[in-house]
């Protein structure tokens, strides 16, 4: 409801300008025109400029409307096809207006006119694209920190709870923030009128939710691909009882107690459903296990489908392969009939569980030059929906 009403009061605010205009002659109200020296003014038709910048506004003030009514009806980018169209709308009207100018003031006024429509919408345009980049995610020492516009440094001791939902509680309006498309960043209100600092790349679940321990604002977090987020959940809630370790959700722990079975690779094990993966070294195939997954094999995919694996608290069982150093490794995932061809992202995971992005070439990874052991998180996501599976593998690289 409070997005209808700003969309209104915009909407209204152009259209009542436009009527001033055409049918009030309060032509006064047209930039330009305003500033322009008497005798440049005496050879302009106001009438017809004012007819015609009049009507433009008229025009644009439905915009807003449309590109709400998108979106409601269920196109994502809804309200920024709206905005598209209202710069289009007053970058022609700037650029047709030239044609009421004098000869003897066009050139200068059209210049003018032009270059500063463009700084406007250049620098638009730069600041939301520098907004809606993706955020990076720290786990320091004794802080979680958000690097990037509306970044945040929060302290762990000051988190009171940590919880990882379905799908993103309802929100009201936004107070300072960026909304484009599936991207949500920046300062919300929820519609229980808490207040909400938003890391959004997608427009459904799952979600990290964090709540701090006084009323500040709560922080919401979630990355395109839903493995992502939930490897964020775990090495985050690790992080939190790294001093009284607790089970990630929908695994067995690795901490063993007597009563507890003894855990093993099998328990991650491999759908038969699932594509054919391989890490190839040379003539070798390497050992692998399975990680969180999320994957219907189908345009379209469901969230909630999850099936949880391997992850940080669980990297000791994995068995090491023995590589030479800076040996060439392929990673091999077979496509699928109806998904896109699959795209990898390679992380390398410390003694901190701290994740850091490893240089891969498409689907080739080199080994490390430097001797030891590494344990490896890599990504393969196949869209079309919510198709994605996590691996994780160990290189011993030994010369």
């Amino acid at each position: 409801m409070a997005e209808l009403i700003i969309n209104l009061i915009v909407c209204a605010l152009l259209f009542f300008t436009g009527v001033l205009i055409k049918y009030f002659k309060a032509y006064g109200l047209i930039a330009g025109y305003n500033t322009a020296p008497r005798e440049i003014k005496e050879q302009i038709d106001a009438k017809a400029l004012g007819d015609f910048v009049g009507r433009q506004l008229m025009i644009a003030a439905f915009t807003p409307l449309l590109g709400y009514g998108l979106k409601r009806a269920g196109l994502i980018w809804g309200t920024e096809v709206g905005f598209g169209l209202l710069i289009l709308i007053i970058i022609y009207t700037v650029i047709k207006t030239q044609k009421f100018n004098p000869p003897t003031g066009k050139n200068k006024s059209a210049a003018i006119g032009i270059l500063i429509t463009l700084i406007i919408v250049v620098g638009v345009g730069a600041g939301i694209a520098w907004t809606a980049l993706p955020p990076d995610f720290n786990l320091e020492s004794e802080q979680f920190t958000i690097s990037g516009a509306y970044g945040i440094s929060v302290n762990y001791s000051d988190i009171k709870e940590l919880v990882l939902v379905d799908e993103i509680p309802p929100l009201s309006m936004r107070t300072n923030g960026l909304g484009l498309g599936p991207i949500l960043k920046g300062h919300f209100q929820l519609e229980d009128k808490g207040k909400a600092l938003l890391f959004l790349r997608s427009d459904s679940g799952p979600v990290l939710i964090i709540k701090p321990q006084t009323n500040r604002e709560i922080l919401m977090i979630n990355s395109k691909d839903a493995a992502e987020t939930r490897l964020l959940y775990h090495s985050l809630n690790d992080k939190l009882n790294r001093d009284q370790p607790s089970p990630a959700v929908g695994t067995s722990t690795g901490q063993l107690t007597p009563d507890s079975p003894e855990i093993s690779t099998d328990d991650f094990g491999y759908p038969p459903n699932y594509p054919k993966f391989e890490i190839r070294y040379g003539n070798r195939l390497l050992s692998w296990s399975r990680g969180d997954s999320n994957f219907t094999g189908k345009p379209g995919g469901i969230i909630g489908n999850t099936m949880f694996g391997m992850n940080e608290e669980h990297t000791d069982l994995l068995k090491p392969n023995t590589v030479k150093p800076e040996s060439e490794l392929v990673l091999v995932a077979a496509a699928v009939p109806g998904l896109n061809n699959p795209e990898y992202k390679l992380h390398t995971l410390n003694k901190d569980n701290l994740l850091s992005p490893y240089p891969l070439n498409k689907n080739t990874m080199l080994a490390p030059k430097e001797e030891g052991e590494y344990i490896f998180v890599l990504w393969v996501d196949w869209g079309n929906g919510d198709n994605s599976i996590v691996y994780f593998f160990k290189l011993k690289v030994d010369s």
